[in-house]
């Protein structure tokens, strides 16, 4: 197996088909890693989550880190992986989120009953904040089979 570097191109179709980042944030002594949904629009993540512990700490230090992995087709062998930093943005303007919130909807329009409405219910509850990340730095890598090998070179997404 062999671990390769993913062109500009390959790392922006792994940012456009998958959902789920996981963002690290760190501030006051804390580290914290979380997986949110998420829609690449306009060079950014984009997404919608609910006030509490994201939030506090970026506000803080909105220097976060994050990672995308694409594996839902070939399983835990084959795999195509983005991670970077940028700033994590507050959007304050319901326009701006709108811009993005059609498609987010979209990207998760398969979701059961049950998690669209927990997540609803969720945003009743605690309200809805915008954001957006605009990578300051991108870095792809793939894993899969090497040179000499029968397979082709781990699909990305």
């Amino acid at each position: 197996m062999g671990f390769r570097d993913l062109t500009p191109e390959e790392t922006h179709i792994v940012l456009a088909s998958e959902r789920i980042v996981r963002l690290a944030f760190q501030a006051g002594g804390e580290v914290f890693v979380v997986p949110v949904f998420y829609v690449w629009k306009d060079n950014a993540l984009n997404g919608f989550t609910t006030p509490g512990r994201k939030t506090r700490m970026a506000g803080e230090n909105p220097h976060v880190g994050f990672q995308i992995d694409s594996t839902v087709e070939t399983g835990p062998w084959e795999w195509a992986s983005v991670s970077g930093n940028g700033a994590f943005e507050i959007i304050d303007d319901p326009a701006e989120a709108m811009s993005f919130a059609v498609d987010l909807g979209d990207r998760l329009a398969d979701a059961p009953a049950w998690a669209q409405q927990e997540l609803e219910s969720r945003f009743q509850r605690l309200g809805r904040i915008a954001w957006r990340l605009r990578p300051q730095t991108l870095h792809g890598r793939a894993h899969g089979p090497g040179e000499g090998h029968d397979e082709p070179s781990p699909a990305v997404p």
